[in-house]
């Protein structure tokens, strides 16, 4: 099998293929042509993507019936596996087995097409010959659709970066795999047999006595002998008796290892783990077991599965940097100050050509000549422009428009002298005069304008409206398309029709202008809408033009763009996941979903349902219902518990790895678009710095010449910009290391100045070291204590306890904000008290606290009906963030989370745009069919009510 070396030049110059045929045998030679042909690899791909097809119009029904259809596709299964063999042959031939180097099994997607052929072999086989159940060989048919991976260049890429993954998250499964074993064993410890427990009825005892839509482990049948918060029987109807399976068919328990296991897993996933936590508190009382399952969900599953999107987004980056060390990023920002150096040297020349073309003496040939170089300058622009394709659209626009007024310009001037000639003038001029019309602010605005008003119109639109506001909208639509496609129009006559396009989003533009006529008539002929003329909301992201002003918004819908190839082939590999895990449903739980209250929604009967089951699967949502049903149908918690194993991978590698990718190419996106943003606010420094240094060496000159000029800052001014940062970071970090802070050296309310002995003292008094811990202290007393009042009985005697505590503690909290508005003045000057975040919310807190107090002393009627002052002491729960100043390790996370704000603004923007576009289609396609009637014998809503 696959020679190695016998001599150092085998006859061949190559080492044999099984031993037999040598690298210039005929046989070899016409087969690897063969292999090597592109026709044979399409020949192949189509087979990939026929036998997929056959697959998926597969129907299962019932206890192992066939539809007709799927009896004739089962004689095809033959055909397919006989093309595929002859493949693997031919590559097998070719390239040899597997002893030496490049040989067949040396690469992993042969190796997997060989898997899938001999177990294709051998159920063939067995069927003609042994009776068994092959539902496992049958299934792994379902792994054909990944050879189209092999065969695609862009998808190999991104499934790289996800097996190179796969090393560090491998161990990361490790750690969570041990998290859950010993959550598991503690569980086993905890709750083993716990959840058997159940009413059963007095008159027949093997008769279930559910508790609402389902039954529910009971702790005992005597309310004397309960354990706090557990649920007891009723002892009149019922008895609790230990004898039921359990939860969901027994499957969910701690009665073994497997199970507990399982339910951990399950309980990390955050899916029905809320249930699980009441029906043991229901068996065991409410007391301790929050104790077992908060750790559980805190380390299992905020900090547990978040380290995958860690691991990920680092394997994203590594790709990242090695792409940044191939130059790809510095290119790109080469360029773009390549090309902002060019546009500012062309613009130069522009105005002196201009000059030139204006001045009466200068000949007609050389205007020719002017304008001709200028073209050719055009062209090389163009060039320049499509090697870095990463520009907002309205610069795409306007360098196009300026490439447009010199053909223009050319052309006119070498018409034929005619007749027409005044007429093609004013028309020139008429055009240049629309165009500058179009590039005006107002103009622009006038479009942003009627866009929202047209948003506004789609929006207004209800179930049940008035007649006169469909009418109105129905007019407004052909109103809103009319001024649309005459904007569209009037671009297109003032720049030209291939100007025009060249522009993405004006090409965006006229799709969306194209798609909305094309609604208008069809509604107009068949009735009825399509959802399309939602599509005129996508107008909304010609706010993005305004990004050209908005440098972050810009580059991070900038990064988004240049990402969409990896997106897309994620998407394809996504959609080949979803297509092989829908058609291993279909092989494993087809037509055995028949379960007492009927097939449910989700089930894997036909090809779309399947699909759709996986797709809800892989959204994390209600995944375990699917998981027990799929058990059930098996034979239940005894015999079925294998096929657990189906979810549980789908739900891992689905759900955690690859939904992960698209977040790690998103943080990946953000950090691009951050780059970006930071590299412009440099060159903009830059900019200024040269700006003040030409200014200097110009003073210098001046002052050379004898010209004395006062100027403080001009030499110092360069590196006083650099100089101020630095001095600031010192200044903070001054600010933490000393002692006693200075006084201000202002007057504190026009009244106490810096000497005053009163003043001083608060100042003495807030900078004690002991001040802030006393403070810290009562602010945690004051937690605990509005902790402890009781929500329901208002007037209980504890709370007339706790309010006098409550009075001490913002009788402690005024004299704070007494003695620091003493001390730092209240608003007017820098570093005063209400300059501050925190003392605002420190102020805005004791207020209202006392307001409410001073009303509820005072005992008046006004203060009793004022619900709003009541509400106003509910402002005290805001005490417990006045920590957050006085330690600084939480501050520094608040910044840091107040920071990101700025960047989620941004996102949050184009997720709202989306959302919105998705609830109006919602409204055009489903308002008013979402009724229902309990009576089935009227049809109407009208007859209904």
């Amino acid at each position: 099998m696959g020679g190695p070396k016998k001599e150092e030049n085998p006859p061949g110059g190559g080492p044999t293929s099984l031993f037999i045929l040598t690298e210039d045998n005929p046989i070899r030679k016409y087969t690897r042509f063969i292999i090597e042909w592109p026709p044979f690899e399409y020949a192949v791909l189509l087979t990939i993507i026929a036998n997929c097809v056959v697959l998926a119009l597969e129907e299962h029904l019932p206890g192992g019936d066939k539809t007709v259809l799927a009896q004739k596709l089962e004689k095809t299964e033959a055909y397919f596996l006989c093309i595929f063999c002859v493949e693997a042959s031919l590559k097998i031939l070719a390239l040899g087995l597997v002893l030496h180097k490049h040989s067949y099994l040396r690469n992993i997607w042969n190796i997997m097409d060989f898997f899938v052929v001999v177990t294709g072999a051998m159920t063939i086989f067995a069927e003609a010959n042994i009776d068994v159940d092959l539902r496992m060989l049958r299934s792994f048919r379902v792994l054909r659709p990944l050879k189209l991976v092999s065969r695609i260049p862009s998808l190999q890429v991104v499934l790289k970066s996800i097996i190179k993954a796969m090393a560090p998250l491998l161990q990361i499964g490790l750690l969570v795999l041990f998290a859950i074993v010993i959550f598991a064993i503690i569980g086993l410890e905890f709750y083993s047999g716990a959840l058997h427990k159940t009413c059963y009825s007095l008159e027949d005892p093997n008769k279930l006595v559910k508790e609402g839509e389902s039954e529910t482990p009971c702790n005992t049948d005597n309310i004397l002998e309960k354990a706090a918060g557990s649920f007891v029987c009723n002892n009149t109807t019922s008895m609790c008796l230990e004898k039921w399976e359990g939860p969901n068919s027994g499957i969910t328990s701690f009665d073994n290892i497997g199970f507990a296991m399982l339910t951990v897993f399950q309980c990390i996933t955050m899916e029905g783990w809320t249930a699980i936590l009441y029906w043991t508190n229901d068996a065991l009382g409410s007391g301790w077991n929050w104790i077992y399952f908060v750790p559980l969900i805190v380390i299992g599953s905020f900090f547990m599965l978040n380290l995958v999107l860690g691991v990920l987004s680092g394997e994203f980056a590594k790709e990242r940097e090695k792409v940044e060390n191939r130059q790809e990023f510095l290119k790109l920002r080469r360029q773009q100050q390549l090309e902002r150096e060019l546009n500012g040297y062309v613009e130069w020349i522009c105005k002196a050509e201009e000059v030139i073309l204006a001045e009466e003496r200068t000949t007609e040939e050389e205007k020719m000549h002017i304008m001709e170089a200028r073209r050719r300058n055009a062209a090389k622009r163009k060039k320049l422009k499509s090697l870095g394709k990463s520009k907002s659209t309205d610069t795409e626009e306007e360098e196009a428009e300026e490439d447009y007024g010199d053909d223009g310009y050319l052309k006119t001037r070498s018409k034929p002298q005619g007749s027409c000639t005044g007429f093609w003038r004013a028309e020139k001029r008429f055009r240049f005069w629309i165009r500058h019309t179009v590039k005006t602010q107002w103009f622009y605005w006038f479009v942003i304008v009627l866009v929202f008003l047209n948003t506004v119109c789609v929006a207004v639109e209800h179930y049940g409206q008035p007649s006169f506001l469909t009418e109105f909208l129905y007019y407004a639509e052909f109103i809103f398309l009319g001024l649309f496609m005459s904007e569209m129009f009037i671009k297109m006559y003032a720049l030209g029709p291939r100007i025009y396009f060249e522009s993405s989003f004006n090409r965006f533009d006229c799709v969306v202008i194209s798609g909305s006529i094309f609604e208008v008539i069809w509604s107009e002929v068949k009735g009825g809408s399509f959802g399309l003329s939602v599509l005129r909301a996508l107008r909304l992201l010609r706010i993005f033009k305004v990004t050209k002003y908005w440098s972050s918004l810009r580059n991070l819908v900038i990064s988004l763009l240049n990402s969409m190839r990896s997106i897309i082939s994620l998407l394809f590999l996504l959609f080949l996941f979803i297509l092989i895990f829908a058609l291993l449903g279909m092989q494993l739980f087809g037509g055995q979903f028949n379960l007492p209250g009927g097939t449910p929604e989700t089930n894997f009967n036909t090809f779309p349902i399947a699909l759709l089951t996986v797709f809800q699967i892989l959204t994390g949502e209600d995944w375990n219902e699917v998981m027990y049903q799929g058990i059930i149908s098996q034979g239940g918690a005894q015999k079925g518990m294998i096929y657990s194993i189906y979810f549980i991978v789908l739900v891992l590698f689905g759900n955690y790895t690859l939904l992960n990718v698209f977040l790690a190419i998103a943080v990946d996106n953000l950090a691009n678009a951050q780059e970006l943003t930071a590299a412009e606010e440099e060159q903009v420094e830059e900019d200024k710095e040269k700006q003040l240094q030409e200014l200097e060496k110009e003073m210098e000159a001046l002052q050379a010449d004898g010209v004395h000029v006062e100027n403080g800052d001009g030499a110092v001014a360069p590196s006083k910009s650099k100089g101020k940062k630095k001095e600031e970071e010192k200044k903070e970090e001054e600010e933490v290391t000393e002692g006693p802070k200075p006084m201000l050296p202002y007057s504190s309310m026009f009244i106490l100045s810096p000497t005053n002995p009163i003043r001083r003292g608060a100042h003495w008094v807030v900078n004690l070291p002991y001040f802030d811990f006393f403070i810290m202290v009562v602010i945690s007393m004051s937690s605990i204590a509005l902790a402890a009042e009781d929500p329901v009985r208002e007037n209980s005697r504890r709370n007339k306890i706790l309010n006098y505590f409550d009075y001490a503690f913002t009788g402690v909290f005024t004299i704070e904000m007494l003695l620091k508005i003493v001390d730092l003045g209240v608003i007017l000057h820098p570093g005063s008290y209400l300059r501050e975040f925190w003392n605002i919310m420190d102020a805005v807190v004791v207020i209202c606290a006392a307001v409410s107090f001073g009303f509820d002393m005072s005992g008046s009627s006004a203060g009793q009906n004022l619900s709003t002052i009541k509400s106003l002491r509910v402002l005290r729960v805001l005490r417990p963030l006045k920590t957050i100043k006085r330690v600084p390790k939480l501050k520094a996370v608040f910044d840091c989370v107040v920071n990101s704000l700025k960047n989620v603004v941004n996102i949050l923007i184009v997720y709202i745009l989306f959302q919105f576009i998705f609830s109006v289609i919602g409204v055009q396609l489903f308002n008013g069919k979402f009724f229902h009637c309990t009576d089935e014998s009227k049809h109407t809503s009208a007859e209904c009510q």
